[in-house]
């Protein structure tokens, strides 16, 4: 947690709860986790009673929800305040989101959400989004909360340094109005009804990143990204920019389960192979690093994840033209647990 995303979520204390201090209130943090700071010093203290809500146990988690989007653990109208910083920009669906926030808070009930407007990609595990005051405005009207305050800090103030101001956050203060027993029940009914006819993706998807370089050194710029649903075998395919070295390529899996089963990976420059591994004496040159291990198996490479960044490298692939186009085909699938009799 950047400076300014605390200082201004303590502004917004002072400035929104201030006749509150007294009165036993329920403020939920979603995104809480304690990754270099949190809300928590902010709102832990009598009467109110803080929760830190997150979707993975950790430091500053006192409630882990099981779904992003359908939060059985808070009841509807349960809460008085909801806090959120950075976290909006990580997550697929926030309007989804929005519209729990809407659910579980209070008639009267307030919610201040902070998420950048520019700064560089930072996947943890996503990275989906910016969101400027118009676009947090327009997201809080869609789930009928009324904007007390929307602004983007495009300033950069001398007393913070540029990691803290290159986020240029925006801020959204937002309130729930009043609702008769005829617009809950409504409302109600309407959220049923909503993800019965217009569900979300059943599957989660994992994300599958090549790095290629020319001289061994990995970064983000030079690499690509494909997304793959969980859970059956699928076909991946990319395509490297024209250029692209092979020396070597490092494939990085993000957001996946605990076993992958790999089939075939094929590297291809223009239209010929130079790199095919489908058999299990062809994958033994492909080296498992970072947070999975190599399990024996009769048929293709399958990996244990012990960790949140497992990845493959491929062997060294010299000669590739300049003006070569590269492309990486791979058939595998991301399980919860390997397949029976597989």
């Amino acid at each position: 947690m950047h400076p300014s995303s605390y200082d201004r979520m303590a502004e917004f204390c002072q400035d929104y709860l201030r006749d509150w201090k007294k009165k036993p209130l329920t403020i939920v943090d979603l995104g809480s986790c304690d990754y270099n700071g949190s809300y928590r010093p902010i709102f832990d203290h009598k009467p109110w009673r803080y929760i830190g809500a997150d979707l993975a146990a950790g430091p500053n988690v006192d409630l882990v929800l099981r779904s992003p989007y359908t939060w059985h653990e808070l009841r509807t109208g349960s809460v008085d305040v909801l806090v959120s910083g950075q976290t909006f920009e990580h997550t697929e669906f926030f309007w989804e989101t929005m519209l729990e926030i809407a659910r579980v808070l209070k008639p009267g009930g307030l919610c201040c959400i902070i998420a950048p407007a520019s700064g560089n990609e930072h996947r943890f595990p996503l990275d989906c989004w910016r969101i400027f005051a118009d676009g947090f405005r327009a997201v809080s009207r869609y789930a009928g909360l009324q904007v007390l305050h929307a602004h983007t800090h495009w300033a950069e103030p001398a007393r913070y340094d540029w990691e803290s101001n290159k986020w240029h956050d925006s801020i959204l203060i937002a309130r729930k109005g009043p609702e008769s027993l005829r617009e809950k029940v409504r409302n109600c009914w309407l959220r049923r009804l909503r993800r019965r006819f217009y569900p979300l993706p059943q599957n989660d998807e994992s994300l599958i990143q090549v790095f290629f370089s020319g001289d061994g050194i990995h970064c983000e710029e030079a690499s690509v990204i494909a997304g793959v649903e969980q859970g059956d075998w699928r076909e991946v395919l990319l395509s490297l920019p024209r250029g692209a070295q092979a020396a070597p390529l490092r494939i990085d899996f993000m957001r996946t389960l605990p076993v992958i089963d790999i089939s075939s990976v094929i590297v291809r420059s223009n239209s010929s192979d130079i790199f095919s591994a489908a058999r299990p004496d062809e994958f033994a040159s492909i080296v498992v690093t970072g947070d999975a291990e190599r399990v024996p198996h009769p048929t293709w490479l399958r990996l244990r994840i012990t960790g949140l960044d497992p990845q493959l490298i491929l062997p060294r692939l010299e000669g590739i033209a300049d003006d070569a186009r590269l492309t990486i085909r791979l058939r595998l699938r991301i399980a919860r647990e390997a397949a029976p009799n597989s």
